[in-house]
């Protein structure tokens, strides 16, 4: 499928260049030739200063052993100062891509880049204001993403294949959206949000085979997933420093087959490309979380679930810890409790049980009238009220008679009334028929208090 182009990938640079080049020239004697070294994040220290180590090789006394091409974060001043914008060549080997394209490698791959950190209060601005003079922003605006986007795919091969490698010095945001759950979130432990949505759109716009970022001081490889035209494999990488543990690895060596070639043979032998690849996290649904864990269900004082028989009326039955469960009811009672099931409407003795049923029989029947052991119902107990179904004939004649019954009670209420009148008005008091005194009568007799002369 033609030949694999060897290259090497590191994270963060930050101004430790004697580390890198010892390493690049070291992974290149023993699994070398290497045709290129590609360095995503910070190239340079962070605020600019303690660059010194450069100086041997941009006075010649030191030598880049590989090609290297690199691009660069979020660092205050550098020395691509005065640049193009479309990179150039600090020493022999040593070539700063640029702030934002598409380059074709003389080893043949095609790489799409941006340089610069995200910022939100600038991102939407123009490069009029931004783009003048020798000095380099270390920031990127929207039309420096949308030129990287159009790039990767301009041309008849960026149409077929889109590019090799994607290099950005961030990470995007929901780059874990399809993380498994038993996988920790390698940035959770981070007190500032550090993703880039910019770099999340040209993940999932772009289509390469490779993207490579740094910043974030961590190694993660995600499976590769779906881009459009085939697959793309994320390499998170660590800072170059003297660690390089598993967490922080720091270096990757790839060994890339152009995507032109790939995608000339699968199109030849009919094969569709990234098949069995996950879909892109970046425009994907987060996965739904698993349903919580059922909670027991709780009888008396122990769960059903620590106790493994289903529960069949019957006899009491023992369990282990000194538990018992009631015959009766089910409830699981506690070893101390030994008289009788703690059950508030239960109440079934612990020894007994068979006599205990057999006299709540007798005791009690079906419509909870009291019986005597003989199956007499006790004296002083009312049977209840029972019903019976009606045709509509007899429902109509039973209340014509109840408002007959009606009718006539209420005859009999008035004429008790009546008669109770007629009996109070024979009963009139003797002072009520006499005459009323006139105040004049009432001061002859001294008083006008009616109660001192009667």
């Amino acid at each position: 499928m033609g030949d694999k182009v060897k290259i090497l990938a590191f994270g963060d640079v930050n101004g430790n260049f004697d580390k890198l080049f010892n390493t690049v020239e070291r992974l290149n004697e023993r699994a070398g030739p290497f045709s290129a070294c590609l360095c995503s994040g910070r190239f340079f220290h962070p605020d600019g200063s303690a660059n010194d180590e450069l100086l041997p090789y941009l006075q010649g006394r030191l030598k880049v052993a590989v090609p290297t091409y690199f691009i660069v974060g979020g660092e205050d001043a550098n020395p691509v100062d005065g640049l193009p914008a479309d990179g150039g060549d600090l020493c022999k080997n040593l070539t700063f891509l640029g702030r934002a394209g598409c380059r074709r490698l003389p080893n043949g791959l095609k790489v799409a880049y941006l340089s610069g950190a995200y910022d939100s209060r600038r991102f939407d601005e123009s490069g009029v204001f931004h783009r003048g003079g020798s000095s380099f922003k270390p920031f990127y605006l929207r039309e420096d993403v949308q030129r990287v986007v159009d790039a990767a795919r301009t041309g008849e091969e960026e149409e077929l294949a889109g590019v090799d490698v994607l290099m950005t010095a961030e990470w995007g945001e929901k780059f874990d959206t399809l993380l498994p759950d038993d996988q920790p979130a390698p940035l959770a432990a981070r007190a500032v949000n550090t993703l880039s949505p910019a770099v999340t759109t040209l993940a999932s716009s772009v289509p390469a085979r490779y993207h490579l970022a740094g910043t974030e001081g961590v190694h993660l490889q995600l499976p590769p997933y779906r881009n459009g035209l085939h697959a793309t494999r994320f390499y998170g990488l660590g800072a170059v420093n003297d660690g390089g543990g598993p967490g922080q690895k720091f270096v990757a060596a790839l060994a890339v087959t152009p995507t032109v070639q790939l995608a000339l043979a699968a199109a030849r032998d009919g094969v569709e490309e990234g098949a069995d690849a996950t879909p892109c996290p970046y425009t994907s649904k987060p996965r739904p979380k698993p349903p919580p864990a059922p909670t027991p269900e709780v009888v008396g004082p122990v769960a059903r679930d620590d106790v493994d028989d289903e529960w069949a009326r019957g006899d009491h039955r023992d369990l282990e810890g000194g538990e018992w469960r009631c015959g009766e009811c089910g409830n699981v009672n506690r070893a101390h409790q030994r008289d009788r099931c703690n059950m508030k409407r239960c109440g079934a003795p612990r020894e007994g049980l068979e006599l205990w049923r057999l006299e709540s029989m007798h005791g009690f029947n079906a419509r909870g009238a009291k019986r005597t052991a003989d199956g007499d119902i006790m004296s002083g107990f009312q049977a209840p009220k029972t019903y019976t179904m009606m045709t509509r004939e007899e429902a109509e004649a039973e209340a014509a008679r109840a408002a007959e019954a009606a009718r006539e009670e209420a005859a009999r209420e008035e004429a008790g009334n009546k008669k109770q009148k007629k009996g109070d008005a024979e009963k009139t008091s003797l002072y009520a028929s006499q005459k009323p005194m006139s105040q004049k009568a009432k001061y002859r007799k001294g008083t006008r208090n009616p109660a001192a002369w009667r």
